[in-house]
């Protein structure tokens, strides 16, 4: 019973943890170039077992004790492209990512809503500049035209060139504010875009699939709602259990 408990709870914090990420793909359905994430639940010790397993060279069976939430994933997949026609608007069509100066290094972004900061350098919505080739990029006042392939013109001198880069197939970016990525391994250099195209008046919306987040988020309503119903059950058989032990004559 004490078992029964324990995995209830435990399946409760793992989906509460789960429905944190279901809530906030949700709320950013709606931001540019924002990936949503995607998480599961995994039985821990049926984890465990199965590492064992691998170790003794034996069978050991499964053995479920708790629910556990996997570290939530990106999903990198395109969004869909939206005419802004604003000239500093740039949707990334590819695998690519623009490169962004902070006070924490260089991160990477999807996010093409640009402007310009009083020193007419191209920012982010965040703030951050915007780098290319040679740095920050800094376009002045004037008319700003951006080619497919990264060339930032000022009237009609090309000045800089768009650092877009990408990542390999089994590198792992994480989230870290401001809608803003960084590989996980911290040293991982990125390589020259050569499979995404620059799309000048577009941005990319956010790839979150609406629909399917709150399908998700019924379910694991449900899921808590079940486990509230198993706790109460343990508890009802525990007051039971302990109302026959001391009832005289036993």
């Amino acid at each position: 019973m004490i078992r029964g408990l324990y995995t209830a709870v435990s399946g409760m914090v793992a989906t509460a943890r789960r429905m944190e990420v279901a809530t906030n793909n949700l709320s950013n359905a709606e931001t540019v170039g924002y990936k949503q994430e995607r998480t599961a639940g995994a039985a821990f010790d049926e984890q465990l077992v199965a590492r064992l397993t691998a170790q003794s060279g034996r069978d050991l069976g499964r053995l479920t004790l708790a629910n556990v939430p996997q570290v939530p994933l990106l999903d990198l997949g395109q969004g869909a492209l939206q005419a802004t026609d604003r000239p500093l608007d740039v949707a990334l069509e590819g695998p690519g990512f623009l490169a962004v100066d902070t006070a924490q290094g260089t991160r990477y972004t999807r996010d093409g809503s640009l402007t310009r900061d009083a020193d007419g350098y191209l920012t982010t919505q965040a703030g951050a500049r915007v780098l290319g080739e040679y740095g920050p990029i800094q376009v002045g006042g004037g008319a700003v035209t951006i080619d497919a392939d990264g060339t930032v013109r000022a009237g009609d001198a090309a000045i800089d060139r768009l650092q877009v880069v990408e990542f390999g197939p089994d590198d792992v970016l994480e989230r870290v504010g401001r809608n803003e990525l960084v590989p996980q391994q911290r040293d991982l250099q990125p390589q020259p875009a050569v499979a995404t195209t620059v799309r000048q008046g577009y941005v990319e919306a956010s790839n979150v699939d609406v629909t399917g987040v709150l399908t998700t988020t019924l379910g694991l309503q449900r899921a808590y709602e079940a486990n509230q119903r198993m706790i109460r059950a343990q508890d009802d058989l525990l007051s039971r259990a302990v109302t026959e032990i001391a009832r005289p004559g036993n």
